[in-house]
């Protein structure tokens, strides 16, 4: 064992978990590259990286760092925003063709279900988890 440590420089269980990954996903690779449009599924795979490490990321870093010197009465407020906001950045990513009803047609043959009140149920979660955060500050800045 101290061998592998000192030669891989990781712990085994890393290495195996490594020797066990890696060739699922080569084959969720060579999947993709099979698919029928292979080509929009790397293009949008690329400009998504680059739109993210380019763009949106360096934005949110700016933003979190400045929400990070925001204080309520003496609380820190940075998390009653991260949470909620990444979690209604993901769900919205994740939902966005319910929600803006642009696959109606597919959800509806494939699943049999018809595609209506996503985008109403949606706001209803968001404005829940950003009013469970307010309360949760609320809470906060009450016993401070």
């Amino acid at each position: 064992m101290a061998l592998v440590r000192r030669r891989y420089g990781g712990s085994v269980t890393h290495l195996l978990a490594h020797l066990v990954l890696l060739p699922l996903a080569l084959w969720a690779v060579l999947q993709v590259l099979d698919f029928r449009a292979a080509s929009n599924v790397v293009a949008w795979f690329v400009a998504g990286l680059l739109l993210h490490d380019l763009l949106v990321l360096p934005a949110y870093s700016v933003l979190d760092r400045a929400a990070a010197r925001v204080r309520v009465a003496g609380v820190a407020a940075v998390n009653h925003v991260r949470v909620p906001a990444g979690l209604t950045l993901l769900t919205g990513a994740v939902y966005l063709p319910a929600l803006t009803s642009r696959g109606d047609g597919d959800f509806r043959y494939l699943t049999g279900v018809a595609p209506e009140g996503y985008l109403g149920r949606w706001l209803l979660f968001v404005a829940g988890l950003w009013l469970v955060s307010a309360l949760w500050l609320a809470l906060r800045v009450a016993r401070a």
